[in-house]
């Protein structure tokens, strides 16, 4: 696999977290919230709860409270769509 293919999967498996976890926002925050250990034990909580890869819960837990805007949700699902377009036309790359 090419390493531009490697990363565009790396990016997929980030963005589509973002897309999980701020269509349940409530969830997120009351996961955090509830964590009473270190950061290691919110981002195992973080993943458990979303089903996420480590580098995936460590993507959403630094995320900034400006992508929650309806208008930056969408730039998100739109940048999986265009990672999808890409692999899709890269298969086998």
């Amino acid at each position: 696999m090419s390493d531009e293919r490697q990363n565009a999967m790396g990016r997929r498996e980030i963005v589509a977290a973002y897309i999980e976890v701020l269509g349940r926002l409530a969830e997120l925050v009351e996961v955090c919230s509830a964590v009473q250990g270190d950061g290691q034990e919110l981002r195992s909580a973080v993943q458990r709860t979303f089903g996420l890869s480590p580098i995936a819960a460590e993507s959403v837990i630094a995320m900034q409270v400006s992508r929650f805007t309806p208008q930056e949700r969408q730039k998100i699902r739109d940048e999986l769509a265009d990672i999808d377009q890409w692999l899709e036309r890269n298969t086998g790359s």
